[in-house]
């Protein structure tokens, strides 16, 4: 049983690939689209916010893992009005995403929840991390964002499957 989901950024929760390059401040040009001052936009994937209501509804903690300078990544979930939906989400500038999972079980843990690596579902665009997180981590479930799943319409389907 999925207990804990942890979410990578860049190209999963919004379509940007690298949103540490983009400058702030942002501001919102509508409800899932923000820009950055040079007009350059990020918007959020479709239907994530219905499969965030999905999680929580389900009893199923959301974190984020994203390798990223954390400034922007807080900024955007903020200003999106998602940073509710994510317990200690993990910004941070280097590749190890591991590391960052490692700290959210960890916080977790400290509140009281244990969460074990078969309890977790990783879902990022790419799946460099995966064997490193596996390695490190244990056998935690994997989703390949546009691959495994098309959209988070189809993730909401795929768990509530699995559930």
């Amino acid at each position: 049983m999925i207990r804990l989901i942890v979410l990578d950024a860049d190209r999963t929760i919004w379509d940007h690939h690298n949103v540490t390059e983009l400058r702030g401040p942002f501001k919102l040009v509508s409800k899932d689209v923000a820009e950055d001052t040079n007009g350059v936009k990020v918007r959020l994937n479709d239907k994530l916010i219905d499969f965030l209501e999905f999680a929580r509804k389900k009893g199923i903690l959301v974190s984020l893992a994203s390798w990223n300078e954390p400034k922007n990544v807080f900024e955007l979930l903020s200003l999106f009005g998602i940073d509710k939906y994510f317990v200690f989400p993990v910004a941070e500038p280097h590749p190890n995403k591991y590391q960052m999972i490692q700290k959210i079980i960890s916080n977790l843990s400290k509140i009281g929840t244990d969460i074990s690596p078969d309890e977790i579902l990783y879902i990022d665009d790419r799946d460099i991390h995966l064997s490193e997180i596996r390695e490190r981590i244990g056998n935690v479930k994997f989703l390949k964002f546009g691959l495994d799943i098309k959209d988070w319409q189809e993730a909401i389907n795929r768990i509530d499957k699995d559930i």
